[in-house]
């Protein structure tokens, strides 16, 4: 069996092609390639197909994509992209497509992770003597916020995609108040996703630097213009020689543990938390030093019951294309 699986997302479009027997996966081709210099999705997975030499049909596919799967076409949420499934179909020549949300699909990915993928930074407490298994739920900042819920049903996870990244920004504290107001001079709606993604980062550093005076290094600044704004923030604040730089990342992850905590109180009761998405591993360091916990934690009255919740960071940046390979594979067994 011949699989084509994808995980499409504002910065990077990541395909892979696989065989697939009753028993093993084995990956023939892994590319990845940056969104923004496409025109569309279709142009990626034709250079991708040409490039490899990969002869169709293929049996199956399945691709991951940001932005919510409605009547078979996905509007991508960071990019100028429509894609169709009937367009896939037809050049992949299969009626075996499947198109997925991407957290549906990191959903997925998680049983496909190994113990090295995934980094506990906090061990809940849990209930042995429980018939059923918990729910779990998983978040993650990357170039956008994804949210999703996996509810477990008789043997297995059934993952539920949601639009959670989109909610309004709920601040936690004086500052991150004066952040919020600070940003609806400029939009109607602040939403999670202004905050948690890359460039949401970029915005916290800018506002520090503006409302509340903290100088801005020239060297960072200079550095800033020739690479990517979020990566070199993050980069100076694990250094730890620029306090602009680390006062961005610290109410960043104030504002991702908040983030985190609000949804599994919506998906309560949940067993685990998985963060998933690009800037969690990249930061980890910083991830697991207390400050993520301590926001995903402060929930009032419901601040014990959150420490009972596990939360794992998966470090495997692949996790969602794995996701839809997996998926792929199910789709065609059945």
């Amino acid at each position: 069996m011949r699989i084509i699986a994808g995980d499409i997302g504002g910065t990077n479009s990541r395909l892979v092609f696989a065989e697939n027997n009753a028993s093993t996966v084995r990956v023939l081709v892994e590319k990845h390639y940056p969104s923004a210099e496409f025109n569309d999705f279709v142009e990626v997975l034709k250079l991708f197909l040409s490039e490899h030499d990969i002869s169709l049909p293929v049996d199956a596919a399945c691709f991951a994509i940001a932005g919510p799967v409605e009547s078979s076409a996905v509007s991508v949420t960071n990019l100028p992209w429509v894609i169709h499934q009937t367009q896939l179909s037809e050049l992949l020549q299969t009626i075996q497509v499947a198109l997925i949300n991407d957290f549906v699909a990191v959903a997925h990915g998680i049983s496909e992770l190994d113990e090295s993928d995934i980094l506990i930074i906090q061990q809940g407490l849990t209930d042995e003597k429980k018939a059923t298994k918990s729910d779990l739920a998983v978040v993650g900042a990357g170039t956008g916020f994804g949210v999703a819920h996996l509810v477990w049903q008789q043997d297995h996870y059934k993952p539920y995609s949601s639009e959670a990244g989109h909610v309004g920004f709920a601040p936690e504290n004086s500052l991150q108040t004066e952040l919020l107001a600070w940003m609806q001079r400029t939009h109607n709606h602040v939403s999670l996703e202004w905050l948690l993604s890359g460039k949401g980062l970029v915005t916290i550093y800018h506002f520090l630097h503006e409302v509340t005076g903290l100088a801005e290094s020239p060297v960072v600044n200079e550095v800033m213009l020739a690479d990517d704004s979020a990566r070199v923030i993050s980069d100076y604040a694990l250094l730890q020689n620029d306090d602009l730089c680390q006062r961005a990342i610290e109410m960043f992850i104030d504002i991702y543990g908040a983030a985190a905590g609000n949804a599994a109180l919506h998906y309560y009761p949940i067993g685990e938390l998985y963060i998933a998405g690009g800037i969690a591993a990249k930061i980890k360091s910083r991830m697991v030093d207390g400050r993520f916990t301590a926001a995903f934690n402060s929930k009032g009255a419901m601040s014990s019951v959150m420490q009972k919740i596990t939360i794992k960071l998966i470090t495997q940046e692949n996790v969602g294309l794995y996701g839809a390979l997996s998926y792929a594979w199910q789709c065609y067994r059945k």
